[in-house]
């Protein structure tokens, strides 16, 4: 029973490493190709570009005046015969009134929709710096099961070697211990074949949440590239930063967009003071009258008139419009001064993070490593001159395994917080946002 359970198992992982070398026949995708294609390929950035372009047009067509109206009337008309030569006052009237808003109304409309539009731009920013992070971490988890379903399958050799010489030896020795070794041997290769599974597992899973970045032609097969270099380039430390902390997070998309949403509020208070202001009108008119009915011709009449509005009785609402519009622009600068915080906390925590993996990460290169192995070959040596246990090599070998497993973990994971940093950072010129100007 115990050797069909094993067989079963080995060809479950014969089964997982084929379809990892049919899909290694795929282009391995590197970390900038992946990002590259979500930014390309997101209908969210298209449907804002589209909105921008929509707030643009409208604020080019804010600045027109009203339509005038014009008014058709018949005046004066006697109602005992419906003669239009009877009356002296009977006339043609045609009126054309032109309305101007008050104050600044038009300019000011006409910039409020550039500062939509410039919002528009800030949101697409901080979208672009998402994804860029989001598919970093998928891209890094998928790289970190494949390098791990590597370094398994890399010390299985040395597993199956161990089962060869316990083979012999229980061969030729039909001691309990030696019996003992043997079926240790054989469950320490299922246990790895049954790893095996589980890491080509993750790995597919994690592949399969990065396709949903990409566009669909990496619907099929997809591989990670094999790209240690990916993990050096993430790497920030505060040395690098040209500029104070304060400074890069106030350039942060996310703080850029409030300072639009903080010019929009005062703009909106601009507005409900322009209502203090009279709205001006002009009519010119023109009256066509016929002749008197002795035949002497009558003149025509033109008219002109001028019209202004009196905001004597909406002056409480005008108060109150332009009080909730202060109101509303003081608010969005005290939602700034609390993002500016929180960014800045979250960057000190990332950093922090960061330089602990650092430092677990040149433990386990200058000292877990080498002693991890030392003390496997020294296992080994013992096992093989008759002063050691098969189970101590067996030991050695499974936690020098997961040193190195570990070791990886740390590195990707310290590349993740490194992403995280980077979009903390970004700024205009992180954001792709070429020829924009924002």
């Amino acid at each position: 029973m115990f050797q069909l359970k094993t067989t079963a198992l080995r060809a479950c992982a014969a089964l997982s490493l084929l379809a990892l070398a049919s899909s290694a026949y795929a282009e391995p995708l590197t970390l900038a190709q992946a990002v590259e294609q979500a930014i390309k390929q997101d209908a969210w950035l298209a449907s804002n570009s589209k909105q921008q372009q929509a707030s643009m047009a409208l604020s080019q067509g804010a600045t027109a005046l009203p339509d005038p109206k014009i008014t058709l009337g018949l005046l004066n008309m006697p109602t005992d015969t419906f003669d239009f030569e009877q009356e002296a006052m009977t006339q043609m009237s045609v009126q054309v009134t032109q309305m101007f808003p008050a104050g600044d109304t038009l300019k000011i409309n006409s910039n409020q929709y550039r500062v939509k539009a410039k919002q528009a731009q800030w949101q697409r920013a901080n979208r672009i710096a998402l994804v860029e992070k989001d598919v970093t971490r998928l891209w890094l988890t998928s790289y970190y099961y494949q390098r791990a379903l590597a370094i398994v399958e890399q010390s299985k050799p040395l597993f199956e070697q161990l089962n060869d010489a316990v083979v012999s030896n229980y061969r030729s020795s039909y001691g309990s211990v030696r019996q003992q070794d043997l079926v240790r041997a054989e469950l320490e290769l299922s246990k790895l074949d049954q790893r095996l599974i589980e890491l080509a597992q993750a790995r597919d899973n994690a592949v399969n949440q990065l396709k949903q970045y990409l566009p669909e032609q990496f619907s099929t097969q997809l591989t990670i590239a094999n790209q240690q270099s990916a993990l050096e380039a993430l790497v920030i430390v505060p040395e690098q930063m040209s500029q104070s902390l304060t400074t890069c997070l106030t350039n942060h998309p996310l703080v850029k967009l409030l300072d639009a949403r903080s010019d929009s509020a005062q703009l909106d208070q601009l507005l409900a003071e322009q209502k203090y202001k009279p709205q001006w009108g002009v009519t010119l008119g023109y009256g066509y009258r016929g002749d008197a009915p002795n035949g002497n011709d009558r003149a025509d009449l033109a008219s002109l008139a001028v019209s202004v509005s009196l905001p004597i009785f909406s002056s409480v609402r005008q108060d109150a419009e332009v009080s909730a519009a202060r109101l509303q622009a003081e608010a969005l600068l005290s939602d700034k001064e609390l993002l500016l915080n929180e960014l800045k906390a979250r960057y000190q925590a990332l950093m922090s993070n960061w330089m602990q993996l650092k430092n677990r990460e040149n433990l386990y290169q200058s000292k877990l490593l080498p002693q991890y192995h030392a003390s496997s070959e020294a296992a080994l040596n013992a096992y093989t001159r008759n002063d050691g246990r098969f189970v101590d090599i067996v030991q050695a070998r499974i936690a020098e395994l997961n040193a190195q497993v570990e070791l990886l973990g740390i590195q990707v994971e310290q590349s993740k917080q490194a992403a995280e940093l980077h979009y903390l950072l970004a700024s205009q010129s992180k954001a792709h946002l070429k020829g924009e100007q924002l």
